[in-house]
């Protein structure tokens, strides 16, 4: 069979492809680790605030 690119091309390819998600995932994960902490005090403050109006509000 005649293939488009030679084996260790090929191979190379699947490792760069590898790689790349590799540390898109990583950066992906970094992401959500730091924002997560203001988004439970942002969350929290968000309850506080409907269970301190909610009373009043009826």
């Amino acid at each position: 069979m005649n293939r488009a690119m030679p084996f260790r091309k090929q191979r190379k390819t699947s490792r760069m492809t590898r790689i790349v998600l590799l540390v898109s995932f990583i950066i992906l994960a970094a992401r959500l680790l730091y924002v997560l902490p203001g988004a439970i005090e942002h969350h929290k403050q968000k309850q506080q605030e409907t269970t301190v109006s909610a009373p009043g509000a009826k």
